[in-house]
């Protein structure tokens, strides 16, 4: 699986895919990754989660966190 992630809405659509892809439900999820089921709701919902949760999170799902500079054609918003 590879999305292109712009938003928290994405990410935690693409959490959610990648849990379900593996037979996994939130509890499981949730205790493979050491953190309460409620968090991994949130993080699905893309509400705020922090970044060591959503790394451990990714750790257990067997996905990665690439960070790379967008194409022109996107913009990139921290510019003014």
């Amino acid at each position: 699986m590879e999305r292109l992630i712009l938003s928290s809405a994405a990410l935690g659509r693409a959490l959610r895919d990648a849990r379900r892809e593996q037979g996994l439900t939130q509890v499981e999820l949730a205790e493979r990754a050491g953190i309460a089921q409620p968090t991994i709701s949130n993080a699905e919902r893309g509400a705020g989660i922090h970044l060591d949760t959503l790394f451990s999170m990714l750790a257990v799902l067997g996905l990665e966190l690439l960070v790379r500079p967008r194409p022109e054609q996107l913009g990139t918003p921290w510019e003014s």
